[in-house]
């Protein structure tokens, strides 16, 4: 009996909490509204949390009466969402080989080799920018989905971006599973493998833990870090925002060529841009985000000085 005290306050401690995270999809000058009513009402824990959604969700359903939602849903979200997971699960198995060939395989010996410290370095060039890429794409990816989603439909697409990143890591293997039977019946059977052979991807390691840390880290993450940059972008210039927007836009298109299969669908776009994919140019324009994050704090605090007190 002496607990239940605890647990109540425990409880209505959490229910404050989420409420103060759920009321923060609404605009401001309703989110004060709602606010101080129920400081006024003394409503708190699972009561007020019950009151606040039910109000959230009332105006997130009004949203769906119009077009913009629809579009942003299955022009972007959906889309973006499988091509960032599968890509995601390709990055996974391409980095797999060169993990367990380390972290399975490690003798303490070949410290003493100088061969073995530049293969090791040329590995980890690799798989580092083999990652950043892949975060970098999702940051742009992010980045336009807010552009477009702006803050009024902020909190929706922030849901249902982490909804469809969940459904693709489910559809991912399945996607490229049936994509290289594809292969197998257009080019014939798959090759032979000596039967010393390690098959990494039956270490549950490699097949699903390490997607799914790739999922998190290097794609929803900066997905959703990226979102809220373009959910803000209306605070640049009108010329700033369409040249960062047509950055974006051409960076998640060479990112959609790179996902195995996309040259069935985009089969006129790839013969157009094909010349041009080992570009240094193109290259690099896959790792813009790297240059907004460090240049958007610069550029904020000179117009901060340059402004008049």
């Amino acid at each position: 009996m002496g607990h239940e005290p605890n647990r109540g306050s425990i409880v209505t401690h959490l229910g404050d909490r989420a409420t103060d995270v759920v009321s923060g999809m609404l605009k401001p000058e309703e989110r004060e509204v709602v606010r101080g009513d129920l400081t006024e009402s003394g409503e708190k824990g699972v009561q007020a949390l019950r009151d606040v959604l039910g109000l959230v969700v009332g105006r997130q359903a009004a949203l769906w009466r119009e077009w913009r939602p629809w579009a942003i849903l299955v022009g972007l979200i959906i889309p973006l969402g499988m091509l960032l997971s599968i890509l995601s699960r390709v990055k996974a198995g391409g980095s797999a080989a060169y993990l367990w060939l380390y972290a399975n395989n490690w003798d303490w010996t070949l410290l003493k080799s100088a061969g073995f410290w530049f293969v090791l370095r040329q590995s980890a060039t690799k798989v580092f920018i083999s990652y950043l890429t892949l975060a970098c794409w999702s940051w742009a990816a992010g980045f336009v989905l807010g552009s477009a989603s702006r803050r009024r439909l902020a909190g929706m697409s922030v849901l249902l971006l982490c909804v469809m990143l969940l459904c693709g890591e489910l559809a991912a293997p399945l996607y490229l599973s049936l994509y290289r039977q594809h292969l197998f019946r257009v080019f014939g059977n798959p090759p032979v493998v000596p039967a010393s052979y390690v098959d990494i991807s039956a270490l549950t390691f490699y097949r699903v833990i390490l997607p799914l840390i790739l999922q998190m880290t290097l794609v929803a993450a900066p997905a959703l870090w990226g979102l809220l940059h373009g959910a803000q972008s209306g605070r640049l210039t009108p010329q700033g925002r369409r040249w960062l927007c047509s950055i974006a836009m051409a960076s998640l298109i060479l990112m959609a060529l790179q996902v195995p299969g996309s040259g069935i669908f985009l089969i006129p776009l790839r013969l157009w841009v094909t010349p041009f994919l080992h570009s240094w140019v193109l290259q690099l324009a896959a790792y813009w985000p790297i240059a907004y994050l460090i240049s958007n704090p610069i550029s904020r605090g000179w117009r901060r000085i340059a402004s008049p007190a």
